[in-house]
């Protein structure tokens, strides 16, 4: 088999049972596309972070160090759903402010599309969300469910520190959906790893889709940082640090 052909995927085995059971629709890619992506998307994000990471949301709120009166960035995913909008507002009080970047539609649309960022991966491109800001002019930064659609952390993140203040934390939390520890551990059962590549369409070439893990995001962010610290959490890639 060449590079470029396309490793054979469970459902060219389909068989005739199979079409008894479930119909002729099982059949027709167009059909299957459909609810594979919406097995891969619907409802994913906030049953993660309100269900089985919701112990998680806690820490990172910890790790932000939020004060009453403070200004708080969030650039995420399914901010308000995941419950941090509202969170993050109880915390910093009727004085403060949370001014939310809501990136889910531009993010799926990026990777449907295979729009290709500027670190070579799918699903990604340059933030330019904080250039109309002032310096300084929020305490705290929270990238929440978001980091894989920048495309380069070298630049973004010096750049995310000049809008906060100094002394205070910059936090970043994803549950990945890709890297070499995810892939692993699909790859650790067989049954895994044919329900994920029903998953996908191959045409989508997931293997390109942007990814970072705590250990990249160390790698490229905790040189503007002090105290950088980076941790894995059940497929939570996470990594904060204080400005100088």
């Amino acid at each position: 088999m060449s590079e470029k052909e396309t490793p054979p995927q469970p459902f060219d085995f389909v068989q005739p049972w199979d079409i008894d059971m479930f119909g002729a629709d099982i059949a027709d890619y167009e059909v299957r596309k459909r609810w594979q992506l919406a097995f891969a998307f619907a409802g994913g994000l906030p049953f993660i972070w309100n269900v089985v990471a919701r112990p998680l949301t806690d820490m990172l709120y910890g790790l932000l160090e939020l004060r009453p009166g403070d200004r708080v960035l969030v650039v995420g995913e399914a901010t308000e759903v995941n419950g941090w909008g509202d969170g993050l507002r109880k915390l910093v009080g009727p004085a403060g402010a949370v001014d939310i970047v809501e990136i889910i539609r531009e993010g799926r649309e990026a990777v449907l599309a295979g729009v290709r960022g500027r670190n070579g991966r799918t699903g990604c491109w340059q933030w330019t969300y904080t250039h109309d800001k002032p310096d300084e002019y929020y305490d705290v930064v929270a990238i929440f469910q978001s980091t894989q659609h920048c495309d380069d952390w070298r630049e973004t993140c010096p750049e995310m520190l000049r809008v906060m203040k100094s002394g205070r934390r910059i936090v970043m939390a994803e549950a990945t959906l890709g890297g070499e520890r995810f892939m692993h551990r699909i790859a650790a059962d067989v049954h895994i790893s044919q329900w994920f590549a029903k998953l996908f369409p191959p045409q989508m070439k997931y293997e390109d889709a942007s990814q970072y893990s705590g250990e990249e995001l160390h790698a490229m962010c905790s040189g503007f940082v002090t105290e950088a610290q980076f941790m894995e959490w059940h497929g939570i890639e996470m990594f904060w640090g204080r400005k100088p």
